[in-house]
């Protein structure tokens, strides 16, 4: 149960710097420009140089192995999020339903999964994280898209429908892979700027998520049972069932454990982002945020800790 001990312990410290973002944002140190400005610089460039700083360590087929299966169990997590997501057709309501959907399947597995894993098994848990947010941007841009808009039949062109998919994650995981397969070597010079830059990837995210929290109407989220319904949904039920398939397979503990950190993080921001510019319930999305953000300082720890226990058992 060690491990579920550094990773409850890595929760709280996550969640002070949670609790300062919505200090500052409250105290107007943080405006909404400039928490705009902070995703955008977390996104776009603090996490895709930690990607590319993390590939930049000496091959091991062993690893390599590992994140060929990283993808598979990746892609396998997400297709049963959505599986399990249908249970919200039970009473839901077609205006919320899609949202309400979206943010049970897509986790916060960059700016909350990331650090993670990175606290609980180093650089190789930032590997292996990379193969979820591969799979993560394949589907919130597919899947995702497609559940948020509806029926909406706009043709698109092939350059419209690839253009999503080029973002600086993406192609660092590319360049990264490229540098690790083929051992290129960063100069030193380079490497010490990306390693700096991306240590700032656990607090910029946590302030920012912070921020996005203090934005929100956390009362409002408590007083709506069917954000409750959804939270748990999200935040018990798929990790549980994550958990159970996980435990029995022959692969690396590391490998199986960054999945199931990755699939119990809580809704991605991009639920509110999508709903906002596609149509979606943005209060609903921003409800669900905010409760299963906070949901996770205790699930997270729990589950991880059942699934030690299974595999102690199996």
């Amino acid at each position: 149960m060690e491990l579920a001990g550094i990773l409850a312990n890595q929760v709280v410290v996550m969640f002070l710097l949670l609790a300062a973002g919505m200090i500052l944002y409250k105290i107007k140190m943080i405006t909404d420009e400039g928490s705009s400005q902070l995703t955008a610089v977390v996104l776009y460039v603090v996490t895709p140089l930690l990607v590319l700083d993390t590939y930049s360590m000496k091959y091991d087929a062993a690893v390599a192995k590992n994140m060929l299966l990283g993808f598979a169990l990746s892609a396998g997590s997400i297709v049963l999020a959505i599986i399990v997501s249908n249970l919200l057709r039970i009473k839901g309501t077609r205006e919320s339903l899609a949202t309400e959907r979206f943010t049970v399947i897509f986790t916060n597995c960059g700016f909350m999964g990331i650090p993670l894993a990175e606290a609980v098994f180093g650089s190789i848990g930032v590997v292996y994280c990379t193969t979820y947010l591969t799979m993560f941007h394949l589907f919130v841009w597919t899947y995702g898209l497609a559940l948020m808009r509806g029926k909406n039949t706009e043709k698109k062109t092939l350059a419209a429908r690839i253009k999503p998919f080029v973002t600086p994650t993406i192609i660092c995981v590319i360049l990264g892979l490229l540098v690790y397969f083929l051992q290129i070597p960063l100069p030193k010079q380079f490497k010490s700027a990306i390693g700096y830059i991306a240590s700032m990837n656990t607090p910029l995210a946590m302030l920012v998520s912070g921020v996005y929290i203090a934005k929100s109407d956390l009362l409002g989220a408590l007083r709506r049972g069917r954000v409750y319904a959804v939270s748990l949904v999200k935040c018990i039920l798929i990790p549980l069932i994550v958990a159970f398939l996980l435990a029995p397979l022959p692969f690396n503990e590391e490998l199986k454990t960054t999945i199931l950190i990755l699939s119990a993080c809580p809704s991605a921001a991009n639920g509110m982002l999508f709903a906002n510019r596609f149509g979606g319930d943005a209060k609903a999305a921003s409800n669900i945020f905010t409760l299963t953000t906070l949901s996770s300082v205790v699930c997270i720890p729990l589950i991880v800790m059942l699934s030690q226990w299974l595999a102690g058992i199996v």
